[in-house]
């Protein structure tokens, strides 16, 4: 009976939608959420302005970054505000979809478009202290591959399986710090991963491109046990809803309308995984580029090594001349080795 007031108390008060999802709701149906428009509004200035203080002081900030921004701005208000965010409660795949976004998509373009080189890029005494604090030991700890990556794989598990879920459901507090919570986990990943802004420690992106493969086991982890699992999560909120004139709310866009709580939650476990697996595709570009990058700075780097310039003076008329030898005929471990009898 509680649950039932609950979700009475949602619809009437308008966190949820009044009519069923068809798809002309997916175009029309837009939230006004007032602490997700306040957190995006910042963010966007917070950006903005270090855009142009970096020109100033910099040089040039790369379009490829600020493009980047852009689509998770346009990421995150979708996920908050348009059908999403007003179905949210009320249908178990649209939440899913919502939390997929919010924890993989939104943070990866977020990190890759370098919030954090604007934050530490100066001599100001805040890009002073960010730096201090990426620099330090719990950053260092926190962003290491195997701690960071169990973060994000635990986190949808103890979403679901915990009362994390029902409360986000319940109370609108939980439900807006969850937004923000799952975004952070995902840009402390993503940004630890791509490593495009400054970070505690640098490794080689071959780790995380390793890694990548095997969170791909451990997402999907998740998906199949809400897919087959046989269980319902927050099935007694979602059962309430029968008691009102909503039970078709259950239906994705009109798709097994009388199968129920079920159907949707198998429908979301496949939907968190699609998303999951969209998302790897940016993310193994963005590494497979950080890995071209090492592997040509190693190269011009042998390449210096092996090419040793070195003044000799040929016999007779005193003229200098410049050859390459190879680093071994330089090296004096090596050198007494070629002068031996053949």
């Amino acid at each position: 009976m509680v649950l039932a007031e609950a979700s009475a108390r949602c619809l009437s008060r308008g966190c949820g939608p009044a009519s069923a999802l068809h798809w002309g709701e997916v175009l029309t149906a837009w939230k006004f959420d007032p602490a997700m428009l306040a957190a995006l509004l910042l963010g966007v200035a917070g950006y903005a302005l270090g855009v142009r203080r970096y020109q100033r002081e910099v040089g040039r900030w790369p379009v490829s970054r600020s493009i980047c921004f852009t689509v998770s701005v346009i990421l995150f208000t979708l996920s908050t505000m348009s059908f999403i965010g007003d179905y949210e409660k009320v249908l178990f795949w649209d939440r899913a979809l919502q939390n997929g976004l919010l924890l993989m998509t939104t943070p990866l373009f977020l990190a890759c478009s370098a919030p954090l080189t604007l934050v530490t890029s100066g001599e100001g005494r805040g890009a002073r202290l960010a730096r201090r604090i990426i620099a330090s030991r719990p950053m260092r700890l926190l962003t290491f591959p195997a701690t960071v990556s169990l973060l994000l794989l635990v986190t949808p598990y103890a979403l679901y399986f915990t009362g994390w879920y029902l409360s986000s459901l319940t109370n609108s507090f939980v439900d807006e710090t969850s937004h923000l919570e799952l975004l952070a986990v995902g840009f402390l990943y993503f940004w630890s991963r791509i490593q495009i802004d400054p970070a505690p420690k640098q490794y080689t992106h071959m780790i995380s491109v390793w890694i990548s493969f095997i969170e791909g086991v451990g997402d999907a982890g998740v998906s199949i046990v809400l897919w087959l699992g046989g269980g319902l999560v927050a099935g007694g909120y979602y059962a309430s809803f029968s008691t009102l004139p909503h039970a078709v709310l259950y239906a994705p866009l009109r798709l097994g309308a009388t199968s129920g709580l079920a159907w949707n939650q198998a429908v979301g476990g496949a939907v968190f995984w699609i998303v999951g697996d969209l998302t790897s595709i940016p993310l193994l570009a963005a590494l497979w580029r950080g890995l071209h990058r090492e592997e040509t700075a190693a190269a011009s780097s042998v390449q210096e090594d092996l090419e040793v310039a070195e003044i000799e003076y040929a016999p007779g008329d005193g003229s200098a001349q410049e050859r390459y030898r190879p680093w071994w005929q330089n090296d004096p471990r090596f050198t007494n080795r070629s002068t031996g009898p053949v």
